[in-house]
């Protein structure tokens, strides 16, 4: 009897020892995590060849750990279903611009407040403070950390006519590729119609309408300087990115995979806000030696339009809870006093 005891007890312990997977008992190292990060932007563009990049540098420093893989150009996940998509984890990381989801949440509105930064300079400063007010909103209603934030400059105003004064924009056809172009066509004297960005190119051309309102790198990479001869360069509305990783992930990870996660993502902001501080400003000569009519609107002027916008951007704010305004208003102010408007 004490024999088939012992025997059965063999018997279990080997039974046991196959159904353990090779990692639990030290056999083999533990596999590598795949970490999928999605971006709506080409990887011939700035921003998701930017991407690729940053995956390189990461995998190169956490060796056999982990691997994150870029996937660009909306390969992966529709633009529309980003933040969902982190969410709930379809993907583990995302770029996502901040303003198209004020619709899942009104805070984000926030960041395509015209006239809100006076210049590139004030919208960079801007993106490190914001990082832990939005990614507040981002981790109790969808599950997802910010890592970083840049900007994707401003949308400005290009248009197949002249445009100097507030008083030029009455009778002029805006295309709104989000709700703040509208109010600002609105606001100063013009009117809008909801057209999607691919379709800007052939609207113009075809006279569908009579200006947009892109940023000076939308206009020069996509040829719009053939279908529109005026651009006026004023830092009108100001745009922000978000980089996120879905939270369950990020609990997960061992620390010093989540520095080096921040850590690349924060170069990566850093890397593409330099080279947007540069290209704003040499965008508008750029374009004008391709033929476009640039003008530089006086201080006086700009602010007269900062003005006439004032009513929008105070209804919006209106609508958001006290604390994330104050908070909000207070990174914005100290980005403007650190960098006056003088000049585009």
């Amino acid at each position: 009897m004490k024999r088939l005891v012992i025997l059965s007890i063999i018997a279990v312990v080997v039974l046991l020892s196959f159904s353990f997977p090779a990692s639990c008992i030290g056999a083999s190292p533990d596999k590598k995590v795949v970490i999928r990060e999605a971006c709506a932007f080409s990887e011939t563009d700035q921003i998701g060849g930017g991407l690729k990049k940053l995956a390189a540098r990461f995998n190169a420093r956490v060796g056999d750990k982990y691997e994150l893989q870029a996937h660009c150009g909306g390969t992966l996940v529709a633009f529309h279903e980003t933040l969902d998509a982190v969410r709930v984890r379809s993907v583990e990381l995302a770029l996502w611009p901040v303003g198209p989801f004020s619709m899942s949440e009104p805070v984000f509105a926030t960041s395509e407040l015209p006239f809100m930064f006076n210049n590139v300079e004030a919208n960079v400063s801007a993106c490190k403070p914001l990082v832990p007010l939005y990614s507040g909103i981002a981790e109790k209603k969808f599950n997802q950390k910010i890592l970083s934030i840049f900007t994707a400059t401003s949308l400005d105003l290009i248009s197949k006519r002249p445009i100097k004064t507030m008083e030029d924009w009455k009778g002029l056809l805006i295309q709104a590729i989000a709700p703040a172009c509208g109010a600002v066509a609105k606001a100063l004297g013009g009117s809008a119609v909801s057209i999607p960005w691919p379709d800007a190119y052939s609207s113009l051309d075809k006279g569908v309408v009579d200006a947009g309102l892109f940023s000076t790198n939308q206009m020069y990479m996509y040829k719009l300087y053939e279908v529109a001869d005026y651009l006026v360069p004023v830092y009108m509305i100001p745009t922000f990115v978000a980089c996120s990783v879905n939270l369950d992930v990020w609990n997960k990870m061992p620390k010093d995979i989540q520095d080096i996660l921040v850590e690349e993502h924060v170069r990566y902001a850093d890397d593409l806000n330099a080279l947007w501080t540069e290209l704003v400003h040499s965008h508008p000569k750029t374009l004008a030696d391709l033929g476009m009519n640039v003008y530089y609107l006086p201080k006086a002027e700009r602010d007269r339009w900062q003005v006439a916008c004032q009513p929008y951007v105070d209804q919006e704010l209106a609508k958001l809870p006290a604390y994330f305004v104050t908070e909000f208003k207070k990174i914005a102010d100290a980005a403007n006093a650190q960098y006056p408007y003088i000049d585009y």
